[in-house]
């Protein structure tokens, strides 16, 4: 079997119902990946059950110890399948977890889509918030569930998120304070990058850190990274010219809001 051939620290992406892999950003990591379309996510009934069933605590390695991740795509919408800078994210923050340590450290994740990135960090021992829109959300919670029950240290959670909709009410200050925003390719062609930078304004309080990943396609693209660049003090942490990848830190300028 495939896994069998992997050194202990990779992670391995498995779907089982297709048999060959496809790698899908072999020159930052050997992270592989079998993925499959238009399937469907577990029902709600069986979402309920495993929902409301206690996760017991278990310890969380420093790294990754050898997990296969299972992750459904569908068809159904952009957020639901494996873009290339969430593989890039995970290979991130699995390489680079001694000066992004995310265990015990409160992680709200933007735009989740499939949950790739929510899964890694919560393997890496963080409490993690996975928000997305209300079509993405059942598919979200069963991968995050799937990959994470009984093997994570914190059971993560699946919440509801327009980008600059209904923030102070769903999201109010006084009650959440992140450690790190992570979003994965959830800047390209839309009508909703000025409210993805408003959400990303409000989230990054002080001392939070913005990690975004993201391939540049379109002119749009480099328009809203030098808006971000405007509002944050920003950090190049991988530029992949051939990929076009690139993966950003931000943190709040010293002269903003607190």
């Amino acid at each position: 079997m495939i896994r069998d051939l992997l050194p202990a620290n990779f992670v391995q992406l498995v779907q089982p119902r297709v048999s060959q892999p496809r790698r899908l950003l072999g020159n930052l990591s050997a992270m592989e990946t079998v993925c499959a379309t238009s399937i469907p996510a577990e029902t709600e009934d069986e979402f309920e059950i495993v929902h409301q069933e206690e996760q017991p605590e278990v310890d969380s390695e420093t790294e990754l110890p050898g997990h296969n991740i299972t992750i459904y795509e569908s068809t159904d919408h952009f957020g639901a399948v494996i873009w290339p800078g969430a593989v890039a994210l995970c290979n991130f923050l699995e390489n680079n977890w001694k000066e992004f340590d995310l265990k015990d450290k409160n992680v709200l994740e933007l735009g989740a889509g499939t949950g790739l990135v929510s899964v890694v960090a919560c393997l890496l021992g963080a409490y993690v918030t996975a928000t997305d829109l209300s079509c993405t959300i059942g598919n979200l919670q069963s991968n995050l569930m799937r990959n994470t029950r009984n093997r994570s240290k914190h059971q993560p959670q699946v919440k509801e998120l327009a980008w600059n909709v209904d923030l102070d009410k769903n999201f109010p200050h006084s009650d959440v304070h992140y450690d790190y925003i992570l979003a994965a390719d959830v800047v390209y062609h839309h009508d909703y990058l000025d409210e993805l930078l408003v959400t990303f304004d409000y989230f990054c309080q002080r001392g939070c850190v913005i990690l975004w990943a993201n391939k540049l396609r379109f002119k749009s693209d480099y328009e809203f990274l030098e808006k971000f660049k405007l509002m944050f003090d920003t950090f190049v942490l991988v530029e992949d010219t051939n990929s076009e990848i690139i993966i950003i830190k931000g943190i709040r300028k010293s002269n903003n809001k607190p």
